[in-house]
C-alpha cells in the first residue's frame, strides 16, 4: 500500500539536507584540491576517489546489519554524523591551506574528510530502504523516481549556494553550509516513523539468495558501470575542463552543475514512472547510457560557456534515464525484509566504480603530455564505457523489461 503524503514528507525532507550535506563542494572541489590544497592529479584523483572507497567497504555491512537488527533510523544519523565530522574536516583542511601547510599532512586531513563524507553516502542503503518499506514491487520504479527528486534538487541547490559562497566568501563557507543542513536533517529524523520489516532475520542463506537474484546482479553491473563514467567526467575532471580550457570562475562551475543536475532531477522524475511503462524499461535504460556517450564524446570540443553548458544538460537527461532504472532493477524482486542487503550490495559494487572512476582519469590525464590532451583522452574513453553500457543493457535486460 503507497504511504500516505503524511509519512512521505518528513523522510523526503530528511532526504533533502541528506544530500544537501555532501553536495554543496563538489562543483568546484576537484579545481579546489589541484589549485589550493597543491595536490598532483593522481593525488587529486584519490582525495575525489574517497568518496567511492567508502562506499566499497561499508554498504554490504551496513545493509546486513540494517536487516539484521531490522532498524534503519540508526544507521542514517550515523550517517548525517559522518557528514558533520566531514565538513569539520573540510575546514580544518582549508585551515591548514591558509597557513600555508599544502603538503602531505593536508591531503590526509582531505583524504579523511572526503572518505567520512563517503561514509554518510553508504548509509544511503538504510534511509533508502526506509523509504521503500512502504512500496511493492510494481511500485518501485515511480517511487524511487520520487524519491530522486529531492534526492537530486537539493544536490541543485546546494551546488548553486555552495559555489557562491566560495567565490563570494570563501571556501570554508561553503564547507560550514554542508554542516549546518547534516545537523538539520539529523534532527528532522526524529520526525521519520520507521516500521520494522517482517519475516525472518537474514542468515548466511538467505544473504546468498538474495545474491543469486538475477536483477541485482544486472542492477548492479549496470549501476557500476555508469558510476564508473560519472566519477571519471562530471563528478571528477569536468571541472578541471571548464576551469583550465573554457575559463570557468568558481562560481561559474556551479551553474555547470546545475545544468546536468536540473535535467537529471526532471528525467529521473520521469524515467521510472511515465518513460519506462510506456516506451520499456530496457530501451529507455539503453537510451540514457547512448546519451551520456553522445555527451561524453562531445566535451572535448566543448571549449566555449554555453557549449559546456548544452553538453552538460544532455549528460544530465542520460543521467536522470539511467539512475532510477538501475536501482529499481536491483532491488524491485527483492522482499522488504532483505532490501538492506541488497541495497548494501548495489552500493558496495558501484562504489568500485566511484572510486576507480577518477583515479583512472587521473592516471589517463597524468599520461599525456598536457592535462587537456589527457582530459580529453579521458572523456573519449567514458564515452567508449557508455556505449558498453548500453550495449550490455539490450543483451542482459529481457525483452519484456
Amino acid at each position: 500500500m503507497k504511504a500516505s503524503f503524511r509519512r512521505e514528507l518528513p523522510v523526503l525532507a530528511a532526504i533533502f539536507f541528506f544530500w544537501f550535506s555532501m553536495y554543496t563542494y563538489p562543483s568546484f572541489f576537484s579545481a579546489y584540491v589541484s589549485d589550493r590544497l597543491m595536490a598532483p592529479e593522481v593525488m587529486t584523483g584519490l582525495i575525489v576517489g574517497a568518496y567511492g572507497f567508502a562506499q566499497m567497504i561499508l554498504p554490504i555491512p551496513l545493509g546486513i546489519a540494517s536487516d539484521w537488527t531490522r532498524r534503519r533510523k540508526p544507521f542514517v544519523a550515523l550517517g548525517f554524523i559522518a557528514s558533520l565530522l566531514a565538513c569539520a574536516g573540510l575546514i580544518a583542511a582549508e585551515a591548514l591551506a591558509a597557513r600555508g601547510h599544502v603538503g602531505t599532512l593536508t591531503h590526509a586531513v582531505a583524504l579523511l574528510a572526503r572518505g567520512l563524507s563517503g561514509v554518510t553516502a553508504a548509509t544511503w542503503v538504510s534511509f533508502s530502504v526506509l523509504y521503500s518499506a512502504s512500496y511493492e514491487a510494481d511500485e518501485i520504479a515511480p517511487a524511487v523516481s520520487r524519491l530522486m527528486v529531492p534526492q537530486y534538487g537539493s544536490q541543485i541547490v546546494a551546488m548553486l549556494l555552495g559555489a557562491q559562497l566560495a567565490q563570494r566568501v570563501g571556501e570554508t563557507a561553503a564547507f560550514a553550509l554542508a554542516g549546518a543542513a547534516a545537523l538539520l536533517g539529523l534532527l528532522l529524523m526524529r520526525r521519520v516513523p520507521e516500521r520494522p520489516p517482517e519475516g525472518e532475520r537474514l542468515t548466511l542463506r538467505s544473504f546468498a539468495a538474495v545474491l543469486s537474484d538475477r536483477g541485482l546482479k544486472v542492477g548492479t553491473l549496470l549501476g557500476t558501470l555508469f558510476r564508473l563514467v560519472c566519477w571519471g567526467t562530471v563528478l571528477g575532471f569536468v571541472p578541471n575542463w571548464a576551469r583550465d580550457v573554457a575559463g570557468f570562475s568558481v562560481s561559474q562551475l556551479g551553474y555547470l552543475s546545475v545544468m546536468y543536475l536540473l535535467p537529471n532531477t526532471v528525467m529521473a522524475r520521469l524515467s521510472g514512472a511515465y518513460l519506462a511503462p510506456r516506451f520499456g524499461f530496457r530501451k529507455v535504460l539503453a537510451a540514457g547510457f547512448a546519451i551520456v556517450a553522445a555527451a561524453c564524446f562531445l566535451y572535448p570540443r566543448a571549449t566555449a560557456f554555453w557549449g559546456l553548458l548544452a553538453v552538460q544538460g544532455l549528460f544530465g537527461v542520460g543521467m536522470g534515464l539511467i539512475l532510477p532504472l538501475t536501482l529499481s532493477a536491483a532491488i524491485r524482486n527483492i522482499p522488504d525484509h532483505r532490501r538492506g542487503a541488497a541495497m548494501g550490495v548495489y552500493q558496495a559494487v558501484y562504489g568500485v566504480g566511484m572510486f576507480i572512476g577518477p583515479v583512472a582519469a587521473g592516471w589517463i590525464i597524468s599520461a599525456l603530455p598536457t592535462a587537456a590532451e589527457g582530459m580529453a583522452a579521458n572523456f573519449y574513453a567514458n564515452g567508449a564505457l557508455s556505449l558498453l553500457g548500453a550495449g550490455l543493457t539490450l543483451l542482459l535486460l529481457r525483452r519484456g523489461d
